[in-house]
Order: structure tokens, then C-alpha cells, then sequence
């Protein structure tokens, strides 16, 4: 991931959002990948996908496309996002790049990753170096690679090794 991608994702992703109103929560959310070929990349249409799984809460999707693996919070994530209701500029403009940044999706192209397995109740994809592709993904605290069922997670794996093999 270049320098600037990396930058923005831990302004906009690394941080809580703490301009959610008392009735609708915040939310916090960590991600790192050491690979290069992450990008931030427009929302996927889920229907779209070849397979998508969500994980247990229901905050995250992991998608598998034609060429790309995405990982996007949900829509229903997304509508828990909300900003005080007489916000100053410079809050307004804070909460303006963070929607932006949440209402993206941080993509790899399939032809860099290697294999996709489950180990140790997680969900890991690995690239063609034999490193992890995300080495962090959380939401709330929770770790999205661990949180999604074992049969969704092994039906993500089915998926993606026949997309890798051609079928």
C-alpha cells in the first residue's frame, strides 16, 4: 500500500468516530495490511460478488469478486454513522472525510494472493510473498478475520480456490 493510501487509512480508518449523537454509536475501527497491492477502492455492489460472507455482528463483508477481494463494513454499519446535530465547521469537515473513508472499500487483486485457509478460527489470506495480505482488520474491538461463522469462512475458501483455479 503506497505511503499516501496508508496515511489516509489510519486518519480516516484508525480513529473512533466520536461525532455519533447519544442515540446512534460510534465507531472505531483498526486495519493494516504490509502488502503493497491494497488500495482503497470504490464500494462493491454485494450482489455483485461471487461469494460474500459478513461477519457474526453483521458489520463487515468480505467480498470476492472477479478480480479482487474486498473487505467494506456493511450498510448497516454504515447507517450507525452519524454526526451531532449543530456540528462546527472544522467537526463538520472532520465527520465529511471519515464517511468518506467508511463508505469505501480496501480491495487486493486476486492474482497476488496465494492461498485462503482458516487457521486457528481465522480467516487468512495470504499473498504471494507467504505473508498474511491484512494483518489487522478490527471493528469495535472485535477481529473481523475471526468473526465470521466457520462454515461462511470455509465456504469463502471453496470459492476463492476455484476462482484461482479457473472455475
Amino acid at each position: 500500500m503506497n505511503k499516501v493510501t496508508v496515511c489516509a487509512l489510519a486518519l480516516l480508518l484508525s480513529a473512533t468516530l466520536s461525532f455519533a449523537d447519544d442515540k446512534k454509536p460510534g465507531i472505531s475501527i483498526s486495519f493494516s495490511s504490509e502488502d503493497s497491492r491494497t488500495q482503497l477502492a470504490p464500494r462493491h455492489n454485494v450482489r455483485d460478488a461471487r461469494t460474500a460472507i459478513t461477519t457474526r455482528d453483521g458489520a463487515v463483508s468480505l467480498l470476492l469478486m472477479k478480480d479482487v477481494v474486498a473487505v467494506q463494513l456493511t450498510d448497516r454499519t454504515l447507517a450507525q454513522v452519524s454526526s451531532k446535530e449543530d456540528p462546527g465547521f472544522v467537526e463538520e469537515l472532520l465527520v465529511a472525510g471519515v464517511r468518506w473513508g467508511l463508505r469505501k472499500a480496501v480491495e487486493v487483486p486476486i492474482a497476488s494472493i496465494r492461498s485462503a485457509e482458516v487457521r486457528d478460527g481465522a480467516l487468512v489470506l495470504t499473498n504471494d510473498k507467504n505473508e498474511p495480505v491484512f494483518t489487522n482488520i478490527k471493528v469495535n474491538g472485535t477481529d473481523v478475520l475471526r468473526d465470521f461463522a466457520p462454515a461462511d469462512a470455509a465456504r469463502f475458501v471453496n470459492a476463492f480456490r476455484a476462482a484461482k483455479n479457473g472455475r
